[in-house]
């Protein structure tokens, strides 16, 4: 869902909410013109009535997500609340995700047990090896502390026997 706020004249777009790719400076409400941001070059495309939010990485656009301007009722914004916290088939209920946007420009991220680092629109990945890495990655890049041992339950989280 994006804030859409008028200001001076313009529409400005802001959103939190996109995980790994969440905004980090609000977007005018402008197609076909890039923007720059302290992070990723992005820009909005409209097609068949339809907007498209779209990243600029190292080798071309791509979509972050599609919407509209209408109006989101808040009936719909409680049923998608409850649906990602509650639901049984939910991925935020199997899965491990966190991310961080980086001072340098940079992103990092975690789904699962991969790790993943981007700077200047270029990703390096690697595997999580052990819960204790997982607790080291938390404190160091994310700024998130645990107790020493802490497991998180998660079926997605399946450490190789050592």
């Amino acid at each position: 869902m994006f804030l859409r706020v008028h200001l001076d004249g313009e529409s400005w777009l802001a959103d939190a909410g996109i995980g790994a790719l969440s905004l980090t400076a609000a977007l005018r409400l402008e197609t076909d013109v890039e923007q720059t941001t302290p992070h990723e070059s992005r820009r909005i495309v409209r097609e068949d009535g339809r907007y498209f939010h779209q990243v600029r990485f190292a080798d071309g656009w791509h979509d972050v997500c599609e919407f509209t301007l209408e109006e989101m009722p808040p009936i719909d914004r409680e049923l998608a609340n409850w649906f990602t916290s509650a639901h049984p088939q939910s991925h935020f209920k199997s899965r491990l995700v966190v991310a961080r946007a980086i001072p340098d420009g940079g992103r990092v991220s975690i789904l699962n047990r991969e790790l993943n680092v981007r700077r200047a629109g270029v990703a390096q990945t690697r595997a999580l090896a052990s819960a204790s890495e997982l607790l080291s990655v938390l404190a160091e890049l994310f700024y998130l502390h645990f107790a020493p041992g802490t497991e998180f339950q998660c079926p997605a989280l399946d450490w190789p026997s050592t």
